[in-house]
C-alpha cells in the first residue's frame, strides 16, 4: 500500500463482502485506492434495497496480505492487534468503524490508538473490553457434556470469542477429544488428535448422552443445590457475578430458564 495517500471522501456507494476478515481487508484495500468512504460494508452479496449504488468486494488473498502488513508498518502493532479484535466483536458497523479509524491512522500514526476518548477510538476499545470480558467469562461458563466419547457444549455468545478462548480449552484439555459449538455464530472450535481446528457449521444434532452422562449430570446439579445457602441467598449478586444470558447452556442453572413441564 506503498505510495497512495489513505484520504477518501463520503460515496453514495455500498460495500458488501463474505463476511471473513479477509474480506473486510479487501475492502479497506478498495477504499484506499478508489478514495472513497462508502455509505457503508454489509456482510453477505445479497444487500437491502438502496437509493445508492451496491458493490461486492470479491475476497482476494494477495489484496488482503499487503493490507494486513500495511497496518503494523504504517500505523503499530496495537492497531493490528485491536483490528482483528474488533472484527470478531458484535459492535454494530464495526466493519465502517474499523475501516474509518484505519484512514484515520494511516494518516496519524499509532499515536490515533492512544487518544482513547477519541470518537473513532473509544467505540473500537469499548468493543475490545466486552468481547475479551465475554471470552473470560466463558472460559468458566462453558458446561462440557461427555457424548460418545467426545466432550461437547452449546454456547450463545453475544461476540465471536471461540479464537480467544481456544488456547484455554486445548492446555486445559489436551488428552480429551472436544468440541465446543457457538449457536449465535453457526462456528465450532473442534479439538481433535491433538490438532484445534475453528469450522463453520450451521447446525449440530448431538446424539443422546449416555446412561453415566445423565448420572453424572444428575450428580452435579444434586452438588450445585446442596452446597447453596439458603439464607445467603442473593439473586442480584448471582446473576451479576452470573449473567442470565449464559444460564441455558449451563446444566446447574438451564432449568430455571426453561423449567421442566
Amino acid at each position: 500500500m506503498s505510495g497512495v495517500k489513505p484520504l477518501a471522501v463520503p460515496a453514495d456507494v455500498i460495500y458488501t463482502y463474505d463476511g471473513s476478515f479477509d474480506g473486510f481487508l479487501c475492502c479497506v484495500f478498495e477504499s484506499v485506492y478508489t478514495r472513497e468512504l462508502p455509505f457503508g460494508i454489509l456482510c453477505g452479496e445479497a444487500a437491502p434495497p438502496a437509493l445508492m449504488a451496491v458493490r461486492f468486494i470479491a475476497a482476494d488473498r494477495e489484496k488482503a496480505e499487503r493490507v494486513r502488513a500495511s497496518i503494523p508498518l504504517k500505523i503499530s502493532g496495537r492497531a493490528l492487534e485491536l483490528v482483528t479484535t474488533v472484527f470478531c466483536s458484535c459492535l454494530a458497523e464495526k466493519e465502517l468503524r474499523l475501516l474509518e479509524f484505519l484512514l484515520r491512522a494511516y494518516r496519524e500514526g499509532g499515536t490515533l490508538c492512544a487518544k482513547l476518548g477519541d470518537a473513532a477510538v473509544a467505540p473500537l476499545l469499548n468493543a475490545e473490553k466486552r468481547l475479551l470480558g465475554e471470552a473470560h467469562l466463558l472460559k468458566g461458563f462453558v458446561r462440557f457434556s461427555d457424548v460418545g466419547g467426545a466432550l461437547t457444549a452449546v454456547i450463545t455468545p453475544k461476540n465471536y470469542v471461540l479464537p480467544f478462548i481456544a488456547r484455554h480449552f486445548v492446555l486445559r484439555y489436551h488428552q480429551e477429544q472436544f468440541m465446543i459449538f457457538d449457536k449465535t455464530h453457526k462456528a465450532a472450535l473442534v479439538y481433535r488428535n491433538g490438532r484445534a481446528e475453528l469450522l463453520r457449521i450451521d447446525h449440530v444434532a448431538f446424539p443422546e448422552i449416555s446412561e453415566n452422562e445423565v448420572r453424572y449430570q444428575a450428580l452435579w446439579k444434586r452438588f450445585y443445590n446442596t452446597i447453596a445457602i439458603e439464607g445467603r441467598e442473593n439473586p442480584r449478586c448471582r446473576m451479576t457475578h452470573m449473567p442470565k444470558r449464559y444460564w441455558e447452556n449451563m446444566l446447574e442453572v438451564s432449568d430455571l430458564v426453561h423449567p421442566a413441564g
